[in-house]
C-alpha cells in the first residue's frame, strides 16, 4: 500500500508536524509521501514543518545506511520512511506578489464580466497581494485553486499522477488531505484539491484501488487583533470563524449527499478555543504554537493509512470526542489501530528524548578523549564501542542530529500542554515539564526553553514526566539499556539508538 498526505494551509502544515512526531514514535505506515500546499511560502508554521521534515528524513537516512548504521527493520524508532519533494511546499499562485485581479486578468475582461466580478469581490479583495496567503477568504482561495493547472510537469502534481498510476497498476493507494474549514487556503483547497485528484483518476481511467481521506479541522483557536487601525486590512477575523464554519458544513453536507469524493472524513474541533497571544497576519512572524486538536488530525491520517482500516464502499464521516472532564488526559488520545497504542508509543518517544538529551547524548558527544571515560561501562562497551568508531566526525554529526530531534520532541509536547490550555480553565495533563523547561507564553517563538543541564534532583523527577506513569524511573531506563539485547540486523549507531528507545517502553 502506498500512502500520500497533503497538508493544506497553516493548519494542514501544523497537523503534518504532529504526524512527523507520531511517525518517529512508530505510529506511522512503513512509507509515506508528504507535501504541503500554502500560498504563504514564508509562513512560520509552514517553515517549522518543512524544517522538521528535513530533520526527520536526514536522521532516518543516517540511521538506515546500509552496511554502516542500521536501526533494523523491526525497530519502531523513526519507523516510517517519509519522502517529500526538494521543496515540499506547492504554491497555487507563483510569481511575485500575485493578486486576484492578476490571476483572473481583470483588466482584459469584458465590461459585463468585470461587473460580475465587482459584485463578487470588492476593490481591496481584487488588489490584495496574496504572497502571504488568502487571509481566511476561501472565495479568493477557490479562484486561485481553480486557476492553477494540475499537470504532470509540476513536481507536486507529478507525485499525485504517480499515485493514481500506481492504483491503475493494481496497488492500493491512499491519499489524505488535512486542513482547517475556516481559513482561506484550507477551506478552498480541501474540496478543490480532492476534485483535482478525482479528475486525474477519471482521466487515467482508474476505477479501483484509489482511496481519498481527509481531516477537517473545525475552529479550535482564536486571538485578539491588537491594532484597531487594521479595520481596512484583509485578514483572518476570528469572530467570523463560526459563521464561515456553519456555511462550509452546509456546503459539505450537500456535497457528500451527491458526490462520493472522500472515502473517510475525520472531523475535530475544540471547546474552549485555544488562545493565540501573538497575532500575525502571515509571513515568517506567524509562528503559532502546536495545539492538541491538531494531534487529532494527525492521528486521523494515521488511522486512515493503517492496513487494518478497511475502506467501506460508503462515504464515512467520523467525529472525535474527549472525556467529559474539563482536563485533557492520555485516555483522550485515540489509538491508531488495535495493535498501535498511541499513548504508549508517544510516551515512549518522550522518555527516549529526555534520556538521550540529558543522559546518553552528552556522554556520546565530543572527542574520544572525553568519551572514553565511559569505556568500562557495560552499555557503552556492548552497544557503542563494539559497533562503531564513536568519535568519527560523521558519527558525531548523527549524534548531534538526534539531540536536535529529541529537543524538538520535548519542546513540542511541552508547548502543546502549555499553549492549548493557556488563558482557559482547562488543563492538558499529559506531561510534567516544569522541572526541565521554562515556558514563555508571550514569546512569538521559543515559547518553551529547555534547561541546558539538569541536577540530580531534577533528573529524579523523570518518573513524573508522563503524568499517569509515576512508577517508571530513569533507573529503569538505565537498567534496561544495560541488559536489553540488540536485534538481528542492527549495525553501528542503530544498535544503541534502538536499544535506548526500547528501554524507554514501560
Amino acid at each position: 500500500m502506498k500512502n500520500f498526505i497533503i497538508g493544506i494551509g497553516g493548519t494542514g502544515a501544523k497537523c503534518l508536524e504532529h504526524l512527523v512526531y507520531c511517525c518517529g514514535a512508530g505510529l506511522g505506515p512503513s512509507q509515506l509521501w508528504a507535501g504541503i500546499i500554502d500560498q504563504d511560502e514564508a509562513n512560520g508554521n509552514v517553515n517549522r514543518t518543512k524544517i522538521l521534515l528535513s530533520k526527520y528524513i536526514n536522521l532516518r537516512n543516517s540511521l538506515k545506511e546500509e552496511g554502516k548504521h542500521d536501526l533494523g527493520k523491526d525497530s519502531n524508532l523513526l519507523n516510517t520512511l517519509i519522502i517529500t519533494n526538494p521543496d515540499s511546499v506547492w504554491l497555487p499562485l507563483g510569481g511575485a506578489n500575485p493578486s486576484l485581479g492578476k490571476v483572473i486578468n481583470y483588466d482584459a475582461l469584458k465590461t459585463e464580466v468585470q461587473g460580475l466580478i465587482d459584485c463578487l469581490y470588492n476593490k481591496e479583495e481584487k488588489s490584495q497581494k496574496l504572497s502571504e496567503g488568502f487571509r481566511a477568504r476561501p472565495n479568493i482561495g477557490a479562484v486561485a485553486m481553480l486557476a492553477t493547472t494540475s499537470n504532470e510537469d509540476d513536481p507536486f502534481w507529478a507525485q499525485i499522477y504517480k499515485a493514481v498510476e500506481l492504483a491503475k497498476g493494481g496497488e492500493e493507494v491512499r491519499i489524505f488531505l488535512v486542513s482547517s474549514i475556516f481559513g482561506g487556503t484550507g477551506a478552498s483547497g480541501f474540496p478543490n484539491i480532492a476534485r483535482r485528484i478525482k479528475s486525474i483518476q477519471q482521466k487515467l481511467q482508474v476505477t479501483s484501488n484509489l482511496h481519498i481521506g481527509g481531516a477537517l479541522m473545525l475552529p479550535y483557536f482564536t486571538y485578539e487583533v491588537p491594532d484597531k487601525d487594521m479595520e481596512s486590512e484583509i485578514y483572518a477575523r476570528p469572530e467570523e470563524f463560526m459563521r464561515q464554519t456553519k456555511g462550509a458544513l452546509e456546503y459539505y453536507s450537500r456535497l457528500f449527499k451527491h458526490n462520493k469524493i472522500f472515502d473517510q472524513v475525520y472531523i475535530a474541533g475544540w471547546d474552549p478555543l485555544s488562545k493565540i497571544t501573538n497575532f500575525k497576519m502571515g509571513g515568517n512572524l506567524q509562528n503559532n504554537p502546536p495545539f492538541f486538536p491538531e494531534l487529532y488530525g494527525a492521528l486521523g491520517a494515521l488511522k486512515f493509512f493503517n492496513k487494518d482500516n478497511k475502506i467501506s464502499e460508503n462515504q464515512e464521516v467520523l467525529h472525535i470526542g474527549k472525556n467529559p472532564t474539563n482536563d485533557v488526559v492520555w485516555s483522550d488520545i485515540p489509538d491508531v489501530s488495535d495493535e498501535l497504542n498511541s499513548k504508549e508509543s508517544i510516551a515512549q518517544l518522550i522518555r527516549f528524548a529526555f534520556s538521550y538529551n540529558w543522559m546518553y547524548g552528552p556522554a556520546l558527544t565530543g572527542s574520544w578523549t572525553k568519551i572514553k571515560k565511559y569505556a568500562n561501562e557495560n552499555w557503552f562497551k556492548r552497544l557503542v564501542y563494539k559497533q562503531t568508531e564513536i568519535g568519527h566526525e560523521n558519527n558525531q554529526e548523527i549524534i548531534s542530529l538526534m539531540k536536535e530531534f529529541c529537543q524538538d520532541i520535548l519542546v513540542w509536547i511541552a508547548d502543546i500542554c502549555r499553549s492549548t490550555a493557556a488563558h482557559t480553565d482547562q488543563k492538558v495533563d499529559l506531561i510534567s515539564s516544569d522541572f526541565f523547561s521554562e515556558y514563555k507564553p508571550k514569546a512569538s517563538e521559543n515559547r518553551v526553553i529547555l534547561k541546558e543541564k539538569l541536577n540530580a534532583s531534577e533528573k529524579s523527577q523523570f518518573k513524573e514526566i508522563i503524568t499517569d506513569s509515576s512508577n517508571f524511573k530513569l533507573l529503569n531506563v538505565m537498567s534496561n539499556v544495560c541488559y536489553n539485547k540488540s536485534i538481528k540486523g542492527q549495525r553501528g549507531l542503530g544498535v544503541f539508538m534502538d536499544t535506548l528507545f526500547r528501554s524507554c517502553k514501560k
